[in-house]
């Protein structure tokens, strides 16, 4: 193969990959809005016909202190992943400028640690007024 087909072919293996990984999730957000609006949509047609219905309740997840804490130690590991290859590298090529990059998800990840450490704090404080 010649050089320009060499580089094409990680490139556009990339790309699908990611474009497929996009189009699945777009799907799937479509998908849950549109059970939704159906949903509503029931909701209104028993109201107007003035049929009894359940109280309508929107959905909502509490999110756990420990959700906050698996994202942070997510970002912390892309970071790393990002990080450890560049120093590796930097050895040889002199080429720090990815470290700069790598370096944003590694904040994203103690920023969310920090989160965490409040949000526990913060649940703690509300399971002893409560009481």
């Amino acid at each position: 193969m010649s050089p320009v087909m060499d580089g094409l072919v990680p490139i556009t293996i990339v790309a699908i990959v990611f474009t497929t990984c996009a189009a699945v999730a777009i799907a799937l957000i479509f998908a849950v809005l549109k059970k939704r609006r159906i949903e509503i949509d029931a909701y209104k047609a028993a109201v107007e016909k003035g049929l009894p219905v359940p109280e309508f309740k929107i959905k909502t997840r509490e999110r756990s202190p420990i959700s906050t804490l698996k994202a942070a130690l997510v970002w912390i590991a892309v970071g790393a992943g990002l990080i450890i290859p560049t120093f590796l590298a930097a050895f040889e090529d002199g080429d720090y400028g990815v470290l700069a990059f790598s370096t944003i998800p590694i904040f994203i990840g103690i920023a969310l640690v920090i989160s965490y450490v409040v949000e526990k704090k913060e649940r703690e404080k509300e399971k002893s007024e409560s009481l």
